[in-house]
């Protein structure tokens, strides 16, 4: 994992994460954000192995239908009629 130093994650130093270890892994255990820890200008990052898996109420809404929803409910569907599918398949 690469971290760019232009990055917004938390940052502690060495002397915080010693004091509150327990607390700044729980806090990156439970919300899935890397921390990053400094020492000597140098940066290393603690963050859990696999991304906390989110609830459906959690996962950020998605704005998928352009246009009005409104309209899709009087939308035309297809005509079975008009579908052919063994010409469709060249049978």
């Amino acid at each position: 994992m690469y971290i760019s130093k232009d990055d917004p994650m938390e940052s502690v130093s060495l002397t915080t994460l010693r004091q509150n270890i327990f607390q700044i892994a729980d806090q990156v255990l439970a919300t899935g954000e890397p921390v990053v820890i400094e020492r000597h200008g140098q940066r290393l990052v603690l963050a859990p192995e696999k991304p906390p898996r989110l609830r459906v109420e959690e996962l950020p809404r998605r704005y998928a239908i352009v246009g009005d929803p409104e309209d899709l409910v009087n939308a035309p569907t297809w005509n079975e009629a008009d579908w052919n599918e063994p010409d469709n398949l060249g049978r």
